[in-house]
């Protein structure tokens, strides 16, 4: 249901109402995606000149105008902004105001940006949205389009809705609007469920005060880094996407959920084939792992390698060899250094990892990456993730199973998701692992039975599976269950390393946690009343004889 004092919302619908029965060709959702971006750095922009200005539009379309006070200006803007437009017709209003809606789909609309932005110098958003650029100019073909006006002619008219939101509305943000979108049939981003998001979000708050920097291997549509990246003060966030448009999609979303650029290192790149990033450690992992690996062929899989740091005395020599007098006030040369110093000392405290006798063979594991994911941990480090329930039983993974718990005691807590949540799909189970764990059990969660759920405070329209969360009881249930490691009727179960062992590995949550509502019948005694039964049956029997021969009735 909309809520007419929304006016993000009112737009939204009728724009989801419009594009209802469109399929979108794969370059034009980059280009959708886009205009989420140049709408924000234009209101934006346009918003803060605005106020140095004391909120005169009159007086912002003078100074484009005669150019007077605009070297003023533009110093400011890209003091406090880190960007300027340096001609008026880039801001969006102004170029869609100069033409008529069905001539806004154009290259026009695509070069106006990036033909008359200009960043501070050494702004670290700018790399990042060069790549943004780059990405685009490769997709758009507007040659092999103006022959469709159908398609030509929803475009405009798209872009045109698109420059009607309001960025600063906080009733129905901008960005959950652009998440929305992205969501919607015209792009069809896989997304991370809410559900999925908010429970390891929960999990990590409550496992942790502080964290320094985390590190995302499979990104997707990066809620779950940029929500935990909004919770804690993090020096640094990682993230590696294999997905063009995934990728593309996370690059505009951090302009638009405003990311510090200098604490963000994203990449596109197949994390199962390289899991690390440039050698960090991290004092978190979290992420959403694909439910399949059929998008990775399986020369990646095969190609994955424990990744270990080389053994060699380069750091030694690099630095006996450099005269330091000469670099001291090179603020540049010793910066670099700084961080060369901070990568070697991390390979340097990287565990090796080698498999001997029976765990030979998961050298070739589809899951090894598991192993460097956790080898890319601190001392202390924490990885919460959601994968699929076949990982728990498949008779290939129970070796790496054995290898995680029996082993190296790396798994902390199983928690099972309910069928609800998940849909059509078999729901995903949540796994915590700990790097060094002081117990020798596991916390098994099982919430097919006593669990609530909620309305998501990101609902969107026409999906109404994905706006159902854990309601605020259930998320505290299950952070009670793994601070104090309590068994749970019918929720909650503590098991040992041994019971594990017993059950070869088997980490299925309902093989240990009993939700069983029915009464329970003792073997024997079911045998006691079938036994009762019989004699009884035999002795009516017999009656029923006596009484035929009495009739003499055959």
């Amino acid at each position: 249901m909309f809520r007419s004092k929304s006016h993000n919302r009112m737009i939204l619908h009728k724009l989801m109402r419009k594009g209802r029965r469109k399929n979108l060709p794969l370059n034009m959702r980059y280009y959708v995606l886009y205009a989420f971006l140049y709408k924000y750095m234009s209101d934006k922009l346009k918003n803060h000149l605005m106020y140095y200005l004391s909120g005169d539009e009159a007086d912002l379309n003078m100074l484009y105008l005669t150019g007077e006070g605009t070297d003023d200006l533009r110093q400011w803007a890209l003091n406090d902004m880190g960007y300027f437009f340096t001609s008026q017709s880039a801001f969006i209003d102004q170029f869609i105001s100069n033409k008529y809606v069905d001539d806004i789909f154009s290259p026009d609309f695509f070069k106006n940006l990036k033909n008359n932005i200009e960043f501070s110098q050494n702004n670290p958003s700018k790399d990042y949205f060069d790549q943004i650029i780059e990405i685009l100019e490769d997709k758009l073909n507007f040659t092999s389009l103006y022959g469709d006006e159908d398609l030509t002619s929803f475009m405009s008219s798209y872009i045109f809705s698109i420059s009607k939101f309001d960025i600063d509305e906080r009733e129905f943000t901008f960005a959950q609007v652009y998440d929305a979108i992205a969501y919607s049939r015209q792009i069809r981003l896989s997304s991370t469920p809410d559900y999925i998001s908010e429970l390891i979000n929960s999990i990590v708050k409550s496992q942790r005060n502080s964290v320094s920097n985390a590190y995302d291997p499979f990104l997707k549509d990066a809620s779950i880094l940029f929500n935990l990246y909004n919770e804690f003060t993090m020096s640094d966030i990682y993230a590696k996407e294999n997905n063009e448009l995934h990728y593309f999609y996370s690059l505009i979303k951090a302009f638009i959920n405003e990311i510090n650029f200098e604490n963000l290192h994203m990449s596109r790149e197949n994390a199962i084939k390289s899991m690390s990033y440039d050698s960090q450690l991290f004092d978190l992992i979290a992420s959403k792992l694909p439910n399949s690996f059929d998008e990775f062929s399986k020369t990646t899989l095969k190609s994955q390698s424990i990744e270990v740091p080389s053994e060699t005395d380069f750091k030694e020599k690099l630095f006996n060899n450099l005269d330091m007098d000469k670099l001291s006030d090179d603020k540049e040369a010793l910066e670099a250094l700084k961080v060369l110093e901070k990568r070697l000392n991390a390979m340097e405290k990287s565990e090796v990892t080698s498999f001997t006798g029976e765990y030979e063979s998961l050298k070739d594991s589809e899951f090894l990456f598991l192993i460097n994911m956790i080898n890319s941990l601190k001392d202390n480090g924490l990885m919460v993730i959601s994968l699929s329930q076949n990982f728990l039983f498949k008779n290939s993974l129970a070796l790496l199973r054995k290898f995680l718990t029996y082993e190296n005691n790396y798994i902390d807590a199983v928690i099972s998701l309910p069928e609800e949540l998940g849909g059509v799909i078999r729901p995903e189970v949540v796994i915590v692992f700990r790097k060094n764990k002081s117990s020798d059990d596991v916390v098994f969660i099982d919430l097919s039975k006593k669990y609530g759920t909620e309305m998501s405070p990101n609902t969107f329209p026409g999906l109404v599976k994905r706006n159902l969360v854990l309601d605020k009881k259930t998320i505290s249930n299950i952070i009670d269950v793994l601070n104090n490691r309590k068994t749970v009727d019918k929720f909650s179960e503590i098991v040992s390393l041994k019971q594990l062992e017993e059950n070869d590995f088997n980490l299925s949550v309902s093989r240990y946690v009993d939700t069983y509502d029915g009464e329970f019948i003792r073997l024997n005694d079911l045998k006691s009343d079938k036994k009762k039964i019989d004699e009884k049956m035999d002795s009516l029997n017999e009656r029923i004889d006596e009484l035929m021969g009495d009739l003499n009735f055959r």
